[in-house]
């Protein structure tokens, strides 16, 4: 009974993860260059179960004990699952112009704009940047944009910026710095850290990218799917409510054992 109770337990914890997942991703849908994050549950090992009962039939061999009782399958005992990770999905989310020179996007999935933190360097995908008093472009944070040779900074009332497709950001037609991007080999190992920052957690590899497309004047969305996550929240609340129900019942089973022990005695 209590190995039933400590399955069951480990049930609700997962549908509760598995909600807590779902209804993030669904806060996130309108933010910008946001990766919805998705659960990899893994079952416990199953334990073989066993009957024992008298074999009718002929035995033979060495072993064979005529009248002694042999274990005969009966199946396999669930133990319980767990979160084995945590990745996000780094499709490309759907891109929404909106013709503020300061908005940046990248086209596919394996870039990212560096940004600098006081606690060191970051990726983004979320390109709605701005420029600080300073003339330094910033995140909605206010985290330094990396370019080449370090933030990038603009003259504000010297003419428009404009950003080529390979990162060169420019002003009055003269090169101000390029974009520091940034891609990774082992993608998956990225990690959040809120404030829409990735950070790596040493197994990334991150190298210069070449290659990458900006889009100025446009901002990735999130790539958040609200039908599916709508279902796998369904999905929790049935789980989480079954496995309730098979606590209860194991609780009111043993409660039970308990009274009738006390009878006997």
């Amino acid at each position: 009974m209590v190995r039933g109770l400590y399955t069951s337990a480990s049930g609700m914890l997962v549908a509760q993860q598995l909600a807590d997942t779902v209804a993030n991703n669904l806060a996130n849908v309108n933010t910008n260059g946001f990766k919805q994050t998705l659960l990899e549950i893994q079952s416990a090992p199953t334990l073989d179960v066993y009957r024992l009962q008298t074999d009718p039939g002929p035995r033979t061999g060495k072993n064979a004990l005529p009248g002694v009782p042999v274990a005969a399958p009966v199946g396999q005992l669930g133990t319980g699952a767990w979160v084995y990770d945590t990745p996000e999905t780094f499709s490309q989310g759907p891109l929404q112009a909106t013709g503020n020179p300061y908005d940046l996007a990248l086209g596919g999935t394996n870039a990212f704009f560096n940004v600098q933190t006081p606690q060191g360097v970051r990726y983004t995908r979320d390109g709605q940047f701005t420029v600080n008093p300073n003339g330094n472009l910033v995140t909605m944070d206010g985290n330094f944009v990396l370019g080449q040779n370090g933030p990038i900074q603009v003259q504000q009332q010297q003419g428009a910026v404009t950003v080529g497709p390979d990162g060169t950001v420019s002003q009055n037609g003269i090169t101000i710095d390029r974009l520091a991007l940034t891609r990774f080999n082992n993608i998956v190992d990225l990690r959040k850290q809120g404030n829409n920052l990735f950070v790596d957690t040493g197994n990334a590899q991150p190298q210069a990218t070449a290659g990458a497309t900006v889009i100025q004047g446009s901002l990735e969305k999130s790539n958040s799917n609200v039908v599916r996550s709508m279902v796998d929240l369904i999905v929790a609340e049935r789980w989480f409510d079954s496995n309730s129900k098979s606590v209860k019942m194991q609780d009111q089973a043993t409660q039970l054992a308990i009274q009738d022990v006390g009878t006997t005695a």
